[in-house]
């Protein structure tokens, strides 16, 4: 880590990722460490970089092929090909590196689909915990709707879980939702109030408590106590998020 420096700006290849500073791109490579053996980068070409006049500016451009093992299998990966830059200050070290390959397909190759720890307190993720009491249904009615309605919300929003939990005396439902960030519940909350399922809802169900779990933004809690949800708000205090 000492190559690099304190004000890092990494670009990492997955989809969707957003920039990371080094304390994130050393836990990137922490993992990487960890889920591959033998390591080995071949490069074909190193190119000089140039800034926008066209002058060579000091930065390095590469593409090869990495080669390693499964560390937790023994059985060799195959031949990744991939590309790099790294920009330099003026202490020569590397103040920005970009890496471009397939990171997803290289991770299910192993078995990971989850590959990047993040702390709870840097996540954007939230989560909802709704306790619902059924009303006055049978349990055949209530099961329509719940399967019914996480495969409309499925087909229309952005949510990563959505699920339905009915106790064993079966007058109690527990509704998990988890959201990439405040954005996206707040949009599930736009939709849902004013979509076909609001009313239908409340026949079913009552809200006995509703917590939202993670770093919820100063404008989802005005949308909701603005639109009569009563939530208890719990913020990280440890623990982290894969991603």
């Amino acid at each position: 880590m000492s190559y690099f420096a304190d004000d890092l700006i990494y670009s990492p290849p997955s989809y969707g990722m957003k920039s990371m500073n080094k304390v994130e791109f050393k836990k990137l490579l922490t993992m990487y460490q960890q889920s591959f053996d033998n390591l080995s980068y071949t490069a074909d070409v190193w190119l000089p970089g140039t800034d926008d006049d066209g002058n060579l500016d000091g930065s390095v451009r590469t593409y090869g092929t990495w080669n390693s093992t499964d560390s937790s299998t023994g059985k060799n990966t195959k031949p990744l090909q991939s590309y790099h830059f790294f920009n330099f200050n003026k202490e020569g070290k590397i103040i920005a590196q970009g890496d471009f390959f397939d990171a997803t397909g290289l991770m299910n190759s192993i078995n990971i689909k989850n590959t990047i720890p993040v702390d709870n307190e840097d996540s954007a993720e939230i989560t909802f915990v709704l306790e619902l009491s059924t009303k006055k249904n049978s349990k055949a009615s209530v099961e329509k709707f719940t399967w019914y309605l996480p495969e409309y919300v499925e087909a229309r929003e952005p949510s990563i879980v959505y699920g339905y939990y009915i106790s064993d005396d079966e007058k109690k439902i527990t509704l998990i939702e988890r959201y990439k960030n405040s954005q996206d519940a707040l949009q599930h909350g736009i939709d849902f109030i004013n979509g076909p399922n609001f009313e239908n809802f409340f026949k079913f169900f009552e809200i006995e408590h509703f917590i939202t779990i993670g770093n919820a933004t100063d404008e989802f809690k005005t949308f909701t106590k603005e639109n009569g949800f009563v939530i208890e708000y719990r913020t990280p205090v440890g623990g982290y998020v894969r991603r």
